[in-house]
């Protein structure tokens, strides 16, 4: 596991495709207290009780937030990136640089979620040298498709 957090550009791969991709892509909620939301344009007051619905593909897409934000960039997390940008990478009620507590209902498995995905990853190039995909789109987000694989030589 150790070795894993030796490799910053698998953690960025998985966290870049997080953000492209959330693992949630709605949710939402009532209001337990009057607040007020701010975005890069306004101020939006909600009351107590009303319903609130977000989008997270509309955060973690944000192109005020992200350089060429519709696009997979590996290397968006690495670095000094790392530290600014993660905050923007969302779960349900919270971003991943949070941890789950009883406070903000954050999603308890976030970080099995990411640790699997790493463990994925590095498997996939354990095992092949070189693989080919194909992307494209299906009614539950990207689909993608691996068209060639080529073992790997040990």
């Amino acid at each position: 596991m150790s070795a894993m957090e030796k490799m910053p550009l698998m953690k960025s791969v998985v966290y870049e495709s997080l953000r492209i991709e959330p693992p949630v892509a709605s949710q939402y909620g009532r209001a337990k207290k009057h607040i007020v939301i701010e975005s890069h344009d306004a101020l939006f007051e909600i009351k107590e009780g009303e319903l609130l619905y977000g989008f997270q593909p509309f955060a973690t897409k944000d192109p005020k937030i992200f350089d060429r934000a519709e696009e997979f960039v590996p290397d968006r997390f690495i670095g000094d990136s790392e530290v600014k940008l993660l905050k923007h990478v969302l779960w349900s009620n919270g971003p991943e640089t949070e941890n789950p507590s009883a406070n903000n209902k954050q999603c308890a498995g976030k970080d099995f979620v990411v640790l699997v995905s790493r463990l994925l990853l590095v498997e996939l190039f354990l095992r092949y040298d070189s693989f080919e995909i194909e992307v494209g789109q299906s009614p539950l987000g990207a689909a993608i498709t691996l068209t060639s694989l080529k073992r790997a030589s040990f």
